[in-house]
């Protein structure tokens, strides 16, 4: 699956939890522009994972500010994972 594709799978998935009704893209904040509590943060997560068959490590959010950057996480967790 191509960055592009993961993306906008990525930016469907959040607007499922997205309260605030905004429109989102590859620059969105997740926390900031969603404002989701930490347990919604979790339960998108585990959408996430379940939809892309992957596990997220904790260390690996550390960087993850925008879809963008949670999508380049789901790119590089699946291409490891192919190998």
């Amino acid at each position: 699956m191509e960055l592009a594709e993961i993306t906008k799978t990525v930016i469907s998935l959040a607007r499922k939890v997205d309260e605030k009704n905004i429109t989102l893209t590859p620059e969105s904040a997740l926390v900031a522009d969603l404002g989701l509590e930490s347990v919604q943060i979790i339960e998108f997560l585990c959408e996430v994972e379940d939809h892309f068959d992957i596990v997220i490590g904790e260390d690996s959010l550390a960087d993850v500010v925008t879809v963008s950057d949670l999508a380049e996480l789901v790119y590089h967790l699946s291409r490891e994972k192919k190998l």
